[in-house]
């Protein structure tokens, strides 16, 4: 046995009265943190307790619905709220857990308390590091589900309780050191977390009150829609002016009628909000499109309505903050004209005005475009995006057709363009960092860019293959060995098809541009091993060339 020295005592020591501090500070904070907040002035029916059980789990599916938990609560291949879904932080990614009630993987085994901790302080059940509660990371949205009623709250457990269990083993996160450890979340809770009912002016009405709630609570609009500090935490004295979100940029939602949604007719907020947008506003998409396709069109168009009063008369109006435009904006937006002309206007109009009804969205007067940052144009640019409506076509993605700079001179053009005034500040270095964050398909991904798959454009211009269709991109994703021979063959037979005449060099090309994109995609794989079986596929492929 060694003994300890001196220093090592006094080490001890210390750490051990920090611990002591932190506990003394873990239960302070905690006992600070869990008021009940039933004195609050809510809509009646957050205070009023449910006659039964039935209504108790309709009112909680009702709750789960207004605050959009499934699209964060179930990731790929996953049953609806059984979690796995990474969320890429500025500290990693974040798996989201099973709320199933399931009693092992999910969250069967929680008491109504250890449930109502979770979602009105932001803590787990159990323990880390012996004495601190298990923190829940701030991508789990309990700053803004603080506001809710204790009833609201124990409704959405209710519904939740009352789904079929699904067990699951859970999805690991990849938080870099030292936020994979939660108890780093208490000084971040102490500065930014403040538990309690949200205040409520007593002299609003009843549909007020509701779409605040609504707002602030349950749809926590602020989250996205507010800037953050270095820490992460909302700017709240600047709230709803708009925030970048992944690789696009939720825009300003406040009161103000030149930078906000102050200035829209009711009607049209209304139906971005109800009906998937309109040809005065355009579309929703993006996270915003999860969240109108799964939250606020499946609830009652009054509720849509009271939303849309409280961001229009009760917030406080944020202005957009001034930006610089591009070095070189003035030939920018010329350049994009052009390429506007060539690229764009046949589906959104040379006027921006888009075709109707609901199947392009107009340009003109879209906040979406005019946000105090170019992301959105440049996020759709490079990665597409899915069709608006049933008639409407799916927007292409330019990502592989276009350089950084060319999608950086459309974005200033169409934010200059059709009566928008917006700072042209978009550049080809924006576009570049953006690259890496979209999830773009095929080889215009930075894991296929990685790899050195071939760039893919409709009409093959100089540097790309051209695509003869729209299953290039798509043909070759979930083959396996046994099934790559074939795909091959019908890509073949599909290319021959459109163009009789290409040469052996160039259909080899274009199998290439179609497979090495999902070959880069490959989790777990080196670039080394993607390279040989790059190398394999090829020389595999030789008998469909030949032969053809």
């Amino acid at each position: 046995m060694v003994k300890p020295t001196g220093q090592s005592l006094l080490t001890r020591s210390l750490l051990a009265s920090v611990l002591l501090v932190a506990a003394l500070a873990v239960l302070s904070f905690t006992r600070a943190a869990t008021a009940d907040n039933e004195s609050a002035d809510y809509p009646a029916a957050s205070l009023t307790a449910p006659p039964n059980q039935a209504a108790l789990i309709a009112r909680g599916k009702y709750l789960v619905t207004a605050a959009d938990c499934a699209p964060c609560h179930t990731g790929p291949n996953h049953a609806p709220f059984s979690g796995g879904l990474v969320m890429q932080t500025p500290y990693g990614g974040l798996a989201t857990p099973n709320i199933t009630p399931d009693p092992t993987t999910g969250i069967g085994s929680w008491s109504e308390a250890d449930f109502y901790k979770a979602i009105h302080n932001g803590i787990a059940p159990g323990h880390d590091w012996l004495i601190f509660p298990r923190f829940l990371y701030p991508a789990m949205p309990y700053t803004s589900y603080t506001k809710l009623s204790r009833p609201d709250i124990d409704a959405i457990r209710a519904y939740l309780m009352s789904l079929a269990p699904v067990k699951i083993a859970p999805t690991p996160s990849t938080m870099a050191f030292p936020f994979n450890q939660r108890p780093v979340l208490l000084g971040w809770r102490l500065l930014f977390f403040h538990a309690g009912p949200m205040a409520m002016n007593p002299t609003w009405s009843n549909d007020l009150k509701n779409g605040a709630y609504l707002t602030e609570a349950l749809g926590h609009c602020g989250e996205c829609h507010t800037p953050r500090n270095l820490l992460s935490a909302m700017e709240l004295s600047r709230a709803y002016a708009g925030a970048p979100i992944d690789n696009l940029f939720a825009p300003n939602i406040s009161s103000s009628k030149t930078d906000g949604v102050g200035g829209w007719a009711t009607s049209d907020l209304v139906a971005y909000l109800h009906d998937d947008g309109n040809m005065t506003k355009g579309s929703p998409f993006g996270a915003m499109g999860e969240m109108t396709d799964n939250s606020t069109s499946q609830l009652p168009l009054s509720d849509d309505q009271d939303i849309a009063l409280y961001l229009q008369t009760a917030t406080a109006p944020q202005s957009n903050p001034a930006t610089s435009p591009a070095p070189d904006a003035t030939a920018s937006i010329a350049r994009g004209q052009t390429l506007y002309a060539n690229n764009c206007a046949a589906c959104h109009g040379a006027a921006g005005k888009g075709m109707g009804p609901n199947m392009v969205p107009p340009l003109a007067g879209n906040n979406a475009a005019t946000a105090a940052q170019p992301y959105n144009i440049i996020g759709a640019a490079l990665g597409g995006l899915d069709s608006w409506g049933p008639n409407g076509p799916p927007m292409p993605a330019f990502g592989a057709a276009l350089s950084d700079q060319q999608i950086a001179d459309i974005a200033n053009y169409v934010r200059t363009s059709f009566g928008n005034n917006a700072t042209p500040n978009a550049t080809a270095a924006m576009v570049m960092a953006l690259r890496g964050a979209v999830p773009l398909p095929g080889a215009a991904s930075f894991a296929a860019d990685q790899l050195g798959c071939p760039r893919v454009s409709a009409s093959g211009s100089p540097g790309t293959v051209a695509d003869p269709g729209s299953n290039l991109l798509a043909i070759y994703a979930g083959a396996t060995p046994a099934t790559l021979p074939n795909r091959t063959r019908a890509l073949i037979a599909q290319v021959k098809s459109a163009t009789p005449t290409i040469s052996q060099a160039d259909l080899a090309d274009t199998l290439l541009a179609a497979y090495c994109p999902v070959l880069a995609d490959q989790p777990g794989m080196s670039l080394t091993a993607k390279q040989a079986a790059l190398t394999q596929f090829l020389a595999g492929a030789q008998p469909e060339l030949a032969g053809n």
